[in-house]
């Protein structure tokens, strides 16, 4: 085993530097089955395509479920100033990093496994990756740690849900001062009615992550000289108190003539932040030297698709400011990545321990 070989730093540069858009991910996912396999992981390849790592043996497990994939765009990796550039280093190569070395590191006592996770598809709306592990992973995990950036001392304890909207609208090309509707204005009108849905839903003052907040994300507009289409994609964003499938149902309402398609990703999830594992990430921290905080999170994240099915401890955690998820300067700090490193392991020892001391919450 050369687990010395490999910083936290020198795995996730190795990491950033293979591209992994979504739905191309399988030259980062060997190359990480290897580095695990080189860390003390038995490592393979399972059936969404996801990179999965294990070590241990027994009928208790740990899973820490990161994501392999990125959105599109290149961003030149370097590091600068103690900064290491490149896509995905915060969301979320940085985590699924600090997530392999810091399990590597982790002594596991008899009876308990840690596995970790490098999921395929998490940026897209079929979340392959995560609705395989949840069909397919058996038994369900003793707890779960997801891989998004949360900050080095900050724990995520839910997220948004996420419904993508796609309306089209076609009409005969009219004469652009006569009376008739375009079907760019058209457009314009119902995402004006969906924006007001969302408002008539959501209490002004309260704090984001209990609105429904609209992204317009793309629209277009075509003619063949007699017809004139236009279309547009938006994303709603749902608090826990407003369900998919209402949300589903206004999209639909609200069209008029138009053609509405509806894709849910997921309702929004959270957990109690009395949970056990919330309690060890916050003496995980403490003992660092940090002041936790307890967020949550306005995007979605695989802890949406796993945690209702699997309803054990489940937390988000990771190194890196989500604000620069998806943008062109997105970076993490050296420095973070390595205190999120020491984090998780000291967070990982106590629950292994809990767990093999049949201390741990739905242990029998």
């Amino acid at each position: 085993m050369t687990v010395g070989i490999w910083t936290a730093a020198s795995l996730l540069e190795g990491l950033l530097r293979i591209p992994s858009p979504s739905g191309h991910e399988a030259e980062a996912v060997a190359w990480l089955c290897e580095r695990m396999t080189e860390l003390g992981y038995h490592a393979e390849v399972d059936g969404a395509g996801n990179a999965v790592g294990t070590r241990g043996d027994g009928p208790y497990e740990v899973m820490l479920l990161g994501h392999i994939d990125t959105v599109p765009g290149r961003v030149p990796v370097r590091q600068v100033d103690g900064l290491l550039y490149g896509r995905g280093a915060v969301d979320a190569k940085g985590p699924l990093a600090a997530f392999v070395l810091a399990g590597s590191h982790v002594a596991l006592p008899p009876g308990v496994r840690l596995t970790v996770v490098g999921a395929v598809e998490e940026e897209v709306m079929s979340s392959r990756g995560a609705h395989w592990l949840v069909d397919h992973h058996q038994p369900k995990p003793c707890a779960v740690i997801i891989g998004e950036p949360s900050g080095w001392d900050g724990v995520v304890l839910g997220y948004k849900g996420s419904v993508a909207v796609e309306y089209q609208v076609a009409r005969p090309i009219g004469h652009s001062a006569g009376p008739e509707t375009t079907a760019a204005a058209l457009a314009v009108d119902y995402w004006n009615k969906l924006v007001a849905w969302a408002a008539s839903r959501s209490d002004p003052t309260a704090r984001s992550f209990d609105q429904v907040t609209t992204t317009l994300l793309a629209i277009n507009t075509t003619t063949d000289g007699l017809t004139e289409q236009a279309w547009l994609r938006a994303n709603l964003r749902l608090p826990p108190a407003v369900s998919p499938a209402e949300a589903v149902a206004a999209a639909h309402q609200l069209a008029g003539i138009g053609d509405v398609r509806v894709h849910v990703n997921a309702p929004a999830f959270r957990v109690d932040k009395r949970s056990p594992l919330v309690s060890v990430f916050l003496a995980a921290i403490r003992e660092s030297g940090g002041q936790p905080k307890l967020k949550v999170k306005t995007g979605t994240s695989d802890m949406n698709i796993v945690g209702p099915a699997w309803g054990c401890p489940i937390v988000a955690y990771g190194p890196g400011d989500s604000r620069l998820d998806h943008t062109p300067h997105e970076h993490v700090s050296v420095a973070e990545l390595e205190q999120a490193v020491a984090v998780l392991e000291r967070a990982l020892e106590r629950v292994v321990a809990q767990i093999a001391q049949q201390r741990w919450e739905g242990i029998q």
